[in-house]
């Protein structure tokens, strides 16, 4: 198996399979502009390479993804666009796993938050240890739940999610198994490359058509959605909430919010 790095990004190759691992352990591999925009790059590469059919996307260290990087070093602020940032990054990399007629895999080893979620439940299929913790991290920086995450999830398994995206919260490994969302098994990478050697030396054509009419059925308004989605987080990041959010989440501290 060879061994491709980027700044944030190792890509294991192996065959038809290409392995994605977010690099930043020390940041709970948080989707930070850097991580952006090498998952971007690379997923663009992926679906521009005939010679590759099966993604996996996981995180090293104790975490697949912490989501949006709020740490005073990530530049986001209440100034921050996040209509333009949602709408040239985060959705981007969204586009280019739903819409490709390659598949995905994600290997959920740890904390998945905020967008991390999206990006995991995106995915065509989801292996998670018995470890792993969905957080719906939005709300507690005075935000809605984005990246598609209202739409994947009220999708995937319906009721049942709706009170994580009204008011936030954590939901286990086994809760999301119940929920038709994941697998959980022992080690959710070796169980991601049997999954994915399988799908990639079967009757690909079939498969690849399949997920292509899974997407057009369940998300045929994908492009729409996106589009209110990153106007309406848009609003919410001029804020009140949102500010006092993200200082709070800095200063270690309960957020005063006052609806506004």
């Amino acid at each position: 198996m060879s061994l491709l790095m980027y700044e944030t990004l190792l890509v294991q190759e192996k065959g038809y399979v290409s392995v994605f691992s977010i690099n930043r352990p020390e940041r709970l591999n948080s989707l930070g502009e850097e991580v952006r925009r090498d998952l971007l790059k690379a997923f663009r590469d992926f679906n521009a390479d005939n010679g590759k059919r099966v993604a996996i996307i996981t995180g090293e260290g104790r975490a697949f993804s912490a989501g949006a990087d709020v740490s005073p070093s990530s530049g986001r602020s209440a100034g921050t666009n996040i209509e333009n940032e949602l709408s040239n990054s985060f959705h981007l990399i969204l586009k280019e796993m739903r819409y490709s007629r390659k598949l995905f895999i994600s290997a959920i080893n740890g904390i998945a938050a905020g967008a991390g979620v999206s990006l995991a439940l995106a995915c065509d299929i989801s292996f998670a240890s018995s470890e792993s913790m969905f957080l719906m991290a939005f709300q507690g920086i005075g935000l809605a739940p984005d990246t598609g995450l209202t739409l994947i999830l009220s999708r995937l398994a319906g009721a049942r999610a709706l009170p994580y995206l009204l008011h936030g919260g954590e939901f286990s490994a086994y809760e999301a198994e119940n929920m038709g969302l994941v697998k959980v098994v022992d080690n959710p990478v070796p169980e991601a490359l049997k999954m994915a050697e399988s799908l990639a030396n079967g009757p690909f054509g079939a498969y690849s058509v399949g997920k292509q009419l899974i997407t057009r059925s369940i998300y045929h308004d994908l492009d729409d959605f996106l589009k209110e989605e990153a106007r309406l987080q848009g609003k919410l990041s001029e804020s009140h909430d949102f500010n006092e959010g993200v200082n709070a989440f800095r200063e270690k501290r309960k957020p005063n919010f006052n609806g506004t």
